[in-house]
């Protein structure tokens, strides 16, 4: 992603991890990001602003960056108190990988 793009097969694998985003948000986000089409090009198709585009995109990116790769989504039904512990859990991981990911910025690595 040195240029700002995405290869098709990352963001492939990255699409099961964009749940929460609409099916449009994700197919534009795929034409500026894979397909190395301008924002302001993709909005004028799509009868959209540049901003709300933009705003697409940086979501998709966001939720790439959110969740490491090797990470699976696991939904089971729980009682309260065990769904309370499992969604800690989740917390305390994210918190990790942040902190991982600080101290990565902060050596240069």
């Amino acid at each position: 992603m040195d240029d700002g793009k995405m290869t098709a097969t990352f963001f492939d694998e990255l699409r099961p991890r964009l749940g929460r985003l609409t099916d449009e948000t994700i197919d534009i986000a795929r034409e500026v990001l894979v397909e190395g089409k301008s924002q302001s090009d993709v909005a004028r198709n799509h009868g959209l602003s540049r901003q709300r585009v933009s705003s697409m995109v940086k979501s998709v990116i966001s939720a790439a960056n959110e969740v490491p790769r090797d990470w699976q989504r696991v939904e089971v039904w729980l009682p309260p108190n065990l769904a309370d512990k499992v969604r800690q859990m989740e917390a305390n991981a994210k918190e990790e990988v942040a902190k991982m990911m600080w101290v990565d910025k902060i050596v240069g690595n």
